[in-house]
């Protein structure tokens, strides 16, 4: 932050916030015409180097990043009838209390807004930049192309290419890590983490080879592999102690309840089957959702790299445009684009967009 800044800054009333996440709003008025107050909004951002993670007509969302980079809080500027703004800015760093921060950022947004408001309306250059909002938020400089790049082949999506592959990587990752658990030990949070991140992006592969790309019964797969994960590293640990010992006569399924009757042991604290089985049950919960989230983004990212950015600039064009969508398909088919499966895929990438969206937001 600049000395300019820092000196505006200081200036601004620290008010405390506290409760879980800490934030503060207060609200001011501006004379400006109503069409230039979203593009002043962004200007402040800009100057104030937090970056815009959402606009639309009513508002402006950015984020505030520390020296270190990190996200410290959300700024979301709304734009109220009659001329009045509100500011809200919200802690991200899970603190009881704020010491006044929140209240700094919003005291700093509203002074250095009312600082470029009287500048800019001497100067003229609110008009610039009520100009430039309006022809990038209205496409005022996109050339409508002639034609677009022909849609890719699709291979038709195969569940048994997701179904084998996902039975073959959890067979090998469950010996694998029951070998190493069995040869290392096992260090909490570590072994899930491992698990986690391997069945994710492994799984991904697998589903953008099999071209089948649908959450939920994903999801279920994913679930399944875990469980086969944790069968099988405890099958591995079963034949080591088996081999090592001469138990000739012991079975898998004795040695699962030998297991439970001697329970889980942590620095000398007995907590019986209950927590052995709470350990299993955390060996599946956390897997799962690291590995639900890396397989999504990695599918995410084949969805969208399926169209060509031509394609997708020139639907959001259409779609800015309000165009119905049955006209949307209309157009498209005329540029070589006449599949209901391809033009799906062009919807779907958009989605991709859009979700990349709300998450920069949250």
């Amino acid at each position: 932050m600049n000395k300019e800044l820092e000196d505006l800054q200081y200036l601004v009333k620290r008010r405390f916030s506290f409760r879980i996440n800490p934030q503060f709003s207060e609200n001011f008025k501006t004379n400006i015409k109503d069409t230039q107050i979203i593009p002043l909004i962004q200007e402040v951002f800009k100057i104030l180097d937090w970056p815009i993670v959402y606009t639309d007509n009513k508002s402006v969302e950015a984020k505030r990043k520390n020296e270190w980079n990190k996200l410290t809080a959300k700024i979301t500027v709304i734009k109220k009838s009659s001329g009045r703004i509100e500011v809200h800015s919200k802690s991200l760093e899970g603190h009881l209390t704020d010491f006044g921060k929140n209240s700094k950022r919003t005291g700093l947004f509203i002074a250095l807004f009312k600082k470029l408001e009287k500048e800019y309306s001497a100067n003229g250059k609110l008009n610039e930049l009520e100009e430039e909002f309006n022809k990038i938020n209205n496409w005022e400089g996109y050339e409508v192309p002639d034609k677009l790049p022909l849609p890719k082949k699709n291979r038709e999506p195969n569940i048994s290419i997701a179904i084998v592959g996902g039975l073959i990587l959890a067979i090998i990752l469950g010996f694998f890590y029951g070998y190493l658990t069995n040869l290392f030990g096992y260090l909490i949070g570590l072994y899930e983490f491992g698990i986690g991140i391997s069945v994710g992006y492994l799984f991904g592969k697998i589903l953008v080879r099999a071209n089948y790309l649908h959450e939920k019964p994903a999801k279920i797969m994913i679930g399944s592999i875990l469980l086969i994960i944790l069968i099988s590293s405890q099958f591995i640990g079963f034949i080591i102690i088996k081999t090592q010992n001469s138990l000739t006569d012991l079975s898998f399924f004795n040695f699962i309840n030998l297991h439970l009757e001697r329970g889980l042991t942590i620095d000398n604290i007995e907590t019986g089957w209950i927590g052995l089985i709470i350990v299993w049950g955390f060996q599946l919960v956390l897997p799962f959702i690291i590995a639900v989230f890396k397989s999504t983004l990695i599918v995410m990212k084949a969805v969208y790299e399926k169209v060509p950015e031509e394609v997708l600039e020139y639907t959001i064009f259409l779609i800015k445009k309000n165009k119905p969508i049955s006209e949307v398909r209309l157009l498209l088919a005329e540029k070589g684009w006449s599949e209901k499966s391809d033009q799906e895929d062009i919807f779907d990438a958009i989605n991709v967009i859009i979700g990349i969206q709300d998450f920069r937001r949250e």
